[in-house]
């Protein structure tokens, strides 16, 4: 995938927002569950922020 510097810089600030999130679920967890769940919704999160580039 080719990308331009704008879409470069809005990536790497998703991605940033993104992985706060992922930080705070991780903190609020209450069993393991809960932690392999913020990981799997992290993951897909991540996939498809860089899969569909286009469409933001």
């Amino acid at each position: 995938m080719n990308y331009s510097i704008a879409q470069v810089e809005n990536i790497i600030e998703e991605s940033s927002a993104l992985f706060e999130c992922y930080v705070e679920r991780v903190f609020e967890s209450e069993s393991v569950n809960d932690l392999m769940s913020a990981s799997h919704w992290y993951a897909d999160a991540f996939y498809n922020m860089l899969s569909h580039p286009q469409e933001r």
